[in-house]
């Protein structure tokens, strides 16, 4: 019965979403594939952790997964793998700078792109080699991911810490920017991590408003989330990472709590992670198969989770 409800839960979210013309398939055709696909799955009962793997990047501060590589990123000035089937490590690369980098992303080809606040520039390795992608000036980033459309999103603060936007890159150029809402109000205030859902929506975890922001491909703002649904049981949220899943939900880790919201891409929260051992979840990465890596920040641990079927 309770997953009859849920799968008529998700189907309802899709009409809704729908009927008010919100969904932005002019991104790709094959989003508009996807969004059709939203009720063919549904969450299990219970979550299952079918993996732990122990790392030795403490604290574990970002995670992405690729061509059955698993990336991560700490408090050193290297990007590791680890092969998840050896569980072997290699070092990728080294900021050119030495600090630590702040964020990172793989492009679909296997590059990766990150991020040096300190520095105020987006780097790129290509073939061996680290270069200057974009230089921010006054700008700092925070967080980046790679989008559908071929851009690269970065979210960053002013060096004042009295603005922040999110903005889109090809190459040196700017594709967009996100900074304010209709009504001329910040919708922003300290972004630290940033993922695209499979509409075209840009989902930001922020951790001066203490929620996540999401717009729309045009930059039209779509709702906030607070953790409002869950209050009774968890009074605070500070949300961190953030990921999406085949189904367009956006699942955002809320470290001090010890779980893990899942939100519909109208901002209702459908699902819950909690209760499975997680211990100070921190960021997150869904692979090709809706499985969840979950990195736990002091400990370093990668737990990898099934919470659909």
């Amino acid at each position: 019965m309770v997953d009859i409800l849920e799968t008529l839960k998700q189907v309802w979210s899709w009409i809704f979403v729908k009927k008010n013309g919100r969904d932005q398939s002019v991104v790709q055709q094959n989003i508009g594939q996807e969004t059709e696909q939203l009720c063919f799955k549904t969450f299990l009962k219970q979550p299952m952790i079918e993996e732990v793997i122990f790392t030795n990047c403490q604290p574990l501060w970002r995670i992405s997964v690729w061509n059955k590589r698993i990336f991560i990123s700490g408090d050193e000035k290297s990007i590791k793998s680890i092969d998840q089937t050896t569980h072997g490590y290699k070092d990728e690369l080294e900021t050119l700078s030495g600090n630590s980098p702040d964020d990172f992303s793989i492009t679909d080809l296997g590059e990766i792109i990150y991020a040096d606040w300190q520095e105020r520039r987006i780097f790129h390795l290509q073939n061996d080699q680290v270069d200057t992608m974009i230089n921010l000036g006054g700008w700092k980033p925070w967080a980046l991911c790679c989008s559908d459309t071929g851009d690269i999103l970065v979210a960053m603060r002013s060096d004042d810490a009295r603005r922040a936007r999110v903005v889109g890159y090809q190459g040196f150029t700017k594709t967009r920017e996100y900074c304010l809402d209709s009504k001329g109000r910040r919708l922003y205030g300290s972004p630290i991590f940033i993922a695209e859902n499979k509409n075209g929506d840009v989902c930001v975890s922020d951790a001066h408003y203490n929620r996540v922001t999401v717009v729309d491909l045009k930059g039209i703002f779509k709702f906030y989330y607070s953790g409002q649904q869950m209050l009774r049981k968890y009074p605070t949220f500070y949300p961190k990472g953030i990921t999406t899943d085949s189904q367009c939900h956006i699942l955002v880790a809320d470290q001090q709590n010890n779980c893990i919201h899942i939100v519909d891409r109208i901002g209702q929260l459908v699902s819950f992670i909690t209760d499975i051992s997680l211990d100070e979840p921190y960021c997150l990465c869904v692979g090709k198969a809706d499985e969840l890596f979950v990195g736990e920040y002091h400990k370093g641990h990668i737990k990898k989770l099934r919470y659909m079927q």
